[in-house]
């Protein structure tokens, strides 16, 4: 029997105008009212998660930037996992030397190593990915107004940033050169005690090794005092493989990478067309 459902968000949970249908808001909370505890699990980190969950009337536990953070249902944060600073420090310069914008995820907020030009231009390239349908025009000026440019502390000293006793928790990059990325994704996966994985065929995400979707979840699962077998999760790209090798109750999207197909238990419809809440009506029916 199924007692905790997690699912990811960008190309699980949010459809592709980065929302959450009311009928699959309606499905979560028939859900809870069974006795199913949902929750989050995303490359996000909560400052991005908190306003979609309070504009539906969600209330649940997240794991957050790919494991490396677990808050509650009020957003305490339970647990989190760091990147260690010489590790990190070798990140950077993997970075700075292949010219790749990256965003520093930490404790303190979102910070780069970019000047704000340089930032500016790789938020209207990921505002572009997002929304193909914009002119290059059109997705500069969204660019300008995004939290994640907005919000973005600029690292004018390393060594003084390094060394402020700041948390590092993620980095995340995104670059149209996709052989570029393989190539980061590949020398970055070879330092001792990093997980790389990305959400996207354009972006490489980096946390500690320990801090993967999966590991965490089954963390809190055990916590909660749930069997492996009662939890149910569901994702649609690579950040999301570690949950499908950990929880053999697994279900893909219908636009899943074919990776996670591959070793996913079911497969659901698409993001767009609702393929979260048929995936908890299936739950429900099956556990009536």
């Amino acid at each position: 029997m199924i007692k905790l459902i997690a699912s990811d968000m960008d190309g699980t949970l949010l459809n592709t105008k980065h929302k959450i249908d009311k009928e699959t808001v309606s499905a979560i909370k028939r859900a809870e009212k069974a006795g199913i505890i949902f929750a989050i699990s995303t490359g996000r980190e909560y400052d991005t998660v908190e306003p979609l969950l309070m504009e539906n009337n969600i209330r649940c536990q997240c794991v957050l930037m790919n494991g490396a953070e677990y808050r509650d249902e009020d957003g305490n944060i339970l647990e989190e996992i760091n990147i260690e600073l010489e590790t990190a420090t070798k990140i950077i310069n993997i970075l700075q030397r292949e010219k790749v914008s990256a965003r520093i995820f930490t404790n303190k907020g979102i910070y780069t190593t970019d000047t704000k030009e340089e930032a500016l231009k790789e938020m209207a390239y990921r505002t572009l990915s997002f929304n193909p349908e914009l002119t290059p025009e059109e997705a500069l000026e969204l660019a300008k107004v995004q939290p994640y440019f907005v919000q973005l502390n600029y690292i004018s000293d390393l060594d003084k940033f390094l060394s402020s006793g700041i948390e590092i928790r993620k980095f995340v990059a995104f670059h149209k050169d996709i052989e570029l990325i393989n190539k980061m994704k590949k020398v970055i996966g070879e330092l001792k005690g990093i997980a790389v994985s990305s959400s996207f065929r354009d972006n490489i995400e980096i946390t500690d090794i320990t801090a993967q979707k999966g590991i965490i979840l089954a963390k809190v699962a055990e916590k909660m005092g749930f069997e492996r077998d009662e939890v149910l999760v569901l994702g649609d790209s690579f950040n999301d493989y570690s949950m499908f090798t950990e929880f053999k109750e697994s279900v893909a999207m219908g636009n899943a990478i074919p990776e996670i197909k591959e070793i996913a238990k079911y497969i659901t419809d698409t993001n767009d067309n609702l393929g979260v809440a048929k995936a908890i009506y299936r739950v429900l029916e099956e556990q009536k």
